[in-house]
């Protein structure tokens, strides 16, 4: 065991506040612990720089740092270039007492939180705890730092034999890691072994993020259930909750719990973008727009902006102000400017560019229907069909948009096909990678014979590669040996559709053609019955 008052000898210290008073005292007290390595930052900028050269033990970071990121959002940079190695304990510092701040800070999950003004006694435990899980857990983050995840495992279990006190933190480390590989079957099962014995909230999100991913949401809904009723604040539950029901196609519960969410922590770019999407379905346009609206002021400085984000937010204005000739077209008009100035700085590329000039040419020719106005339409949407790369699914969603109010036959004629054509892209996208991985778990289950599993995997698989016929094969024939076996069936009508369509492109003579309608007949009639 570490002597305590030689613990901190080795330990590397990031100091980063915007305050110099500040930063020298944090300095002194660090250093009074025994720390000889300290460094110390006035920006997040600087901050990354310094990290990335020295990679910390220990990076204290203010929530306020003046212009620039704050430091929540340099955790997300880090995170977001896999710049923060294992073992760096990320310690946010802030004095801010409002709760949706408060709930925002815990949300990025730093390894602690601590309010102004404190003491150095309190740092000092703080710390303590920090480097004693450290120094324990070095030779485990050494292997995952090196991308050696089977010998981070072993190491784990290792550990647990040697020091029974972090067995719970190993198993936690353990299913991390099996989620990290995709694992989702693995990890599953560390995280029900944990709650045969314990009701860890942790564990309980950990499970549903594999129940959802292994194709069982209703199971993963049930527990993002029990995880809100006993911490009302817990809004990763809330925010997995809403992926649940959009995969079941309940988009109006989806709407609700992301609502319930934003009350609880508006502060995510993700949730709010969630929210703005969902209110854009059901046509509730103040709601997109001030979700949009809040989007966009949390992505200055982020990692996390989208040019969708912006180009949604134009089509959501350009909706209202088709909608409403009063003061709120006249709001919605005025942030025209701001937002093109936004896309100007921050994505200066044709294709963004091309999608201001079509918005610009769109929003004049509806202020004036004349002759001039509408041939200039025409040019701009004639450059739109000639572009040759991909479009954002936002730029496609302000095509359709144009469409729907340009009353001018040559531009439907122009953008129908490109919309037709791009709209086809998005649905058929594959991710090989993903399927791939659910498609072999899903195999593995089959030979144990754990159906129900294996068709959850497939499902998933299907959902990643729609137009693979093996894929969808292999759902029929774990659906249907899951019904010989327990005489159940739990193929949903859109697993079904996926399947067909996946498997309808098969000929006659195909080998597994005549297995496939076999199959088809015999889940349609399930269905029915």
């Amino acid at each position: 065991m570490v002597n305590p008052l030689q613990r901190y000898k080795s330990v590397s210290v990031l100091i980063l506040d915007d305050y110099s008073e500040f930063r020298l005292s944090l300095k002194q007290m660090v250093e009074s612990f025994g720390v000889n390595h300290v460094d110390v930052c006035t920006n997040a900028e600087d901050a990354l720089s310094c990290y990335s050269e020295h990679y910390h033990d220990i990076l204290l970071v203010d929530y306020n740092l003046g212009d620039g990121l704050n430091g929540l959002q340099l955790l997300a940079e880090l995170n977001h270039r896999n710049l923060l190695k294992y073992g760096t304990n990320y310690v946010l510092i802030t004095g801010e007492t409002a709760s949706d701040l408060v709930m925002g800070a815990l949300e990025y999950r730093p390894d602690d939180y601590l309010a102004k003004p404190f003491t150095k006694t309190t740092l000092k435990s703080r710390l303590d705890k920090l480097v004693e899980k450290s120094l324990a857990f070095k030779p485990i983050y050494t292997a995952l730092n090196q991308n050696k995840p089977k010998t981070a495992l072993s190491l784990c279990d290792q550990l647990m034999a040697e020091n029974k006190r972090v067995g719970i933190e190993c198993f936690r480390l353990k299913a991390e890691i099996y989620l990290k590989q995709l694992n989702y079957t693995q990890a599953l099962s560390i995280y029900n072994s944990i709650l045969h014995k314990r009701e860890l909230s942790w564990a309980q999100m950990g499970a549903a993020v594999c129940y959802l991913a292994l194709g069982e949401s209703h199971q993963a809904l049930e527990l993002c259930k029990l995880i809100a009723t006993k911490n009302p604040n817990a809004v990763e539950a809330y925010d997995l909750a809403c992926e649940c029901f959009v995969e079941q196609q309940d988009f109006e519960s989806a709407y609700a719990i992301t609502q319930k969410a934003i009350a609880h922590s508006p502060n995510s770019i993700v949730r709010q973008r969630q929210l703005a999407m969902l209110a854009t379905r059901y046509h509730e346009l103040e709601v997109a727009f001030n979700a949009y609206k809040r989007v966009l002021q949390l992505a200055k400085y982020s990692c996390l902006a989208q040019l969708d984000d912006y180009l949604n937010q134009l089509c959501v204005c350009t909706t209202i102000q088709l909608s409403d000739s009063g003061a709120s077209a006249r709001r919605v008009k005025k942030e025209y400017p701001n937002v093109y100035r936004s896309i100007n700085k921050l994505y200066p590329s044709i294709q963004s560019q091309l999608a201001i000039e079509l918005h610009q040419s769109f929003v004049e020719y509806l202020a004036d229907k004349t002759g001039k106005k509408g041939e200039k339409l025409i040019l701009t949407c004639d450059r739109v069909a000639e572009f040759p790369d991909p479009l954002n699914p936002a730029f496609v969603n302000m095509l359709e948009l144009v469409m729907k109010y340009a009353d001018i036959e040559r531009i439907s004629s122009t953008l129908d096909p490109l919309v037709t054509k791009e709209k086809a892209k998005l649905i058929s996208h594959d991710d090989h990678e993903k399927s791939e991985n659910f498609n072999h778990q899903g195999m593995v289950k089959y030979k144990e014979k754990a159906f129900e599993s294996a068709q959850g995997a497939f499902a998933t698989a299907l959902a990643n590669a729609p137009n693979n016929p093996n894929i969808a094969l292999n759902l029929l024939q774990a659906a249907y040996q899951l019904h010989k076996q327990q005489q159940k069936f739990t193929l949903t009508k859109r697993q079904f559709a996926l399947s067909f369509n996946a498997l309808k492109s098969l000929a006659p003579h195909d080998h597994r053609h005549k297995q496939s309608q076999s199959l088809l007949n015999f889940a349609k009639a399930k269905l029915s019955g």
